[in-house]
């Protein structure tokens, strides 16, 4: 049985099967719906519920009992038709659907006691457009998938970079992971994403990173060297130790070729030897920019500091809902 699902207040409608949620069947159709995580973490997909029922963590919801309410798209299934009223719906302009694609390994890097870097080489005459910010998922050989950032600049359509944290017993990052050799194929499906940064846009952009969420602040910043923006970017980057601050030499690199960029390194359990800051980011970038009803935010890292950074930044400075994106990290073994 498929249902129907409906968009309020506009003729857009697509099919949904039994078992697909809404994103994925607005995906199916050729529409997108703001999101990042699809496991329910970052909330980007939320929007209303206007009529039908849905269910949602094993409970069903019906919009006729309990009024309109707020879903998370990834995770709702409908077991009705349903209208919906999302926060944006829109066809992709120029990048399609995901496509999955093989990649070989050129380069493996370990830039951390715990993060390997791993470049990997598309075949001769392939190209896989994507934009700053979307992630790509890495199929395993038993049909498990993990998600991964994009860590080049869209302008190297010819490969990807990732950044891959390093957990033992991990059925990718530890038994896959460390017997890859250069030359290995990978299986991977990309893009997705729903991030639309661009120079255009005059208003600072105020970027967030921990752990590896460092890997999409890196894409954003090298389309941005890359296009010549020349908006004001701020990077306030959060580490548990000063050794957790891998690559270090990028943001040096970037503050050399960007005109208005500045970055905070901030340390949240810091030796005797930081000089730096210390504290959260997001508390770092509140006390720095108290009043956000001028800038973009995007946050990327642990769930924690994402969902923080929004609660914080929508609710105290000012910020509008719309103007913060997000990619919640979730450990991905």
């Amino acid at each position: 049985m498929q249902w129907t699902i409906q968009v309020a207040h506009s003729d857009l409608s697509f099919p949904c099967g039994p078992e697909e949620s809404v994103l994925e069947a607005a995906q199916r159709a050729g529409f997108e719906i703001p999101y990042s995580c699809r496991r329910g973490v970052c909330i980007t997909c939320q929007g209303k519920v206007l009529a039908g029922s849905i269910e949602e963590s094993g409970s069903i919801h019906s919009a006729a009992d309990r009024g309109p309410f707020d879903s998370l798209f990834c995770s709702a299934r409908p077991r009705s038709n349903i209208t919906i009223s999302p926060r944006r719906i829109s066809r992709p302009l120029g990048l399609g659907q995901p496509r999955e694609v093989t990649a070989r390994v050129f380069r493996k890097q370990q830039v951390a006691p715990t993060v390997i870097r791993l470049h990997l080489r598309f075949p001769i005459g392939v190209r896989v457009a994507f934009r700053a910010g979307q992630y790509m998922d890495l199929l395993l050989p038993d049909g498990a998938r993990r998600s991964y950032s994009m860590a080049n600049s869209p302008g190297e359509s010819d490969g990807v970079q990732m950044h891959i944290r390093l957990h033992p017993g991990g059925a990718f990052s530890d038994r896959l992971l460390g017997a890859l050799q250069a030359g290995d194929s990978l299986r991977l499906s990309m893009p997705y994403g729903d991030v639309q940064l661009d120079g255009e846009d005059s208003r600072p952009l105020l970027l967030l990173a921990t752990g590896t969420g460092f890997a999409p602040i890196a894409s954003i910043i090298e389309e941005a060297i890359r296009r010549r923006w020349t908006r004001p970017i701020m990077l306030y980057r959060g580490a548990r130790q000063a050794e957790d601050l891998y690559l270090p030499e990028l943001p040096a690199r970037w503050a050399r070729r960007l005109r208005n960029f500045r970055y905070e390194p901030i340390l949240s359990r810091p030796d005797a030897a930081w000089a730096g800051r210390s504290g959260r980011v997001q508390a770092a970038a509140a006390a720095d920019r108290p009043d956000m009803s001028g800038v973009q935010v995007y946050a990327s890292g642990s769930p924690a500091m994402v969902a923080a950074s929004r609660e914080t930044f929508t609710k105290l400075h000012g910020l509008p809902e719309g103007d913060f994106f997000a990619d919640a990290f979730l450990p991905s073994a």
